[in-house]
């Protein structure tokens, strides 16, 4: 009874505030339309934290955000892919041969421990900055995801396990048919504290000529402009909460037990 009269609440709540974010963003809008239409770019900044005029006016600056954004989206899509394909590879060892769980586990932390300047500056030697980026931040999202998908898989009941062993599946199609359905959603949440996670580190690349929206916040704090800094960080942050909801939305999607379960 509770319960069913808390979700409509709750759910009136989410609408307004939906509206209200509506509301301010138009009047937002509106204020800023105003504003950008008596700027140009060889008037004297009003305001020395963020010159509007840069990012509206200036003729470069949409293909060089765009150029950045997607190099910063690349930098965090393939090493948080790559680092799942790892990581499952390395969870599957750990759990079938459980002695090896412990070495797996200190490695990947040992990995995560290494300060990330130190690691691009030791990869760049060998490699390509790219490589060597993507090679790093690659490092960094496996202690992460290894643990996940070993507690993940940990935590699917043992009855539930003996009833599949009690229909004669065997250990892999157990493995896909139960365990991996129900543990996707704390693996699905490694994945978004991985994703986020990159998505700052991505910036830190900027030391071997990548970090995409970071590079701005670096040639911002080097020109002494804060426009730049102020764009490229609230650009991350904007960057990695639509990434986050992206995962929430894909978890949601894919796991609907398990909201009816809390809901429970």
């Amino acid at each position: 009874m509770t319960t069913a009269f808390r979700e409509p609440h709750a759910r009136s709540r989410r609408r307004w505030w939906w509206l209200a974010l509506a509301v301010a963003g138009a009047a937002f809008a509106a204020w800023a339309k105003v504003r950008i239409s008596h700027l140009d770019t060889s008037t004297q900044a009003t305001n020395p934290i963020i010159r509007w005029e840069y990012l509206f006016k200036r003729p470069e600056t949409r293909s060089e955000l765009w150029t950045r954004t997607t190099e910063h989206l690349q930098l965090t899509v393939v090493p948080v892919a790559l680092g799942l394909l790892i990581s499952s590879m390395l969870a599957a060892i750990g759990l079938r041969f459980r002695w090896l769980l412990t070495p797996i586990t200190l490695l990947s932390g040992f990995l995560y421990t290494i300060p990330s300047l130190a690691l691009f500056g030791v990869l760049v030697t060998y490699t390509t900055n790219w490589t060597a980026a993507v090679v790093a931040l690659t490092s960094y999202t496996l202690l992460i995801l290894v643990r996940n998908i070993v507690a993940g898989i940990d935590g699917v009941p043992s009855a539930v396990t003996d009833a599949a062993d009690g229909l004669g599946m065997g250990r892999v199609r157990r493995l896909i048919s139960v365990e991996l359905p129900l543990a996707l959603p704390v693996i699905l949440t490694g994945v978004r504290v991985a994703t986020v996670t990159t998505v700052g580190l991505v910036g830190i690349s900027s030391v071997i000529q990548l970090g995409g929206l970071g590079s701005l916040i670096f040639t911002g704090y080097n020109s002494s402009y804060p426009t730049k800094m102020v764009i490229g960080a609230g650009l991350s942050v904007l960057l990695a909460v639509a990434l986050d909801l992206v995962l929430r939305l894909v978890e949601r999607l894919t796991t609907p037990w398990a909201r009816r379960r809390v809901g429970a």
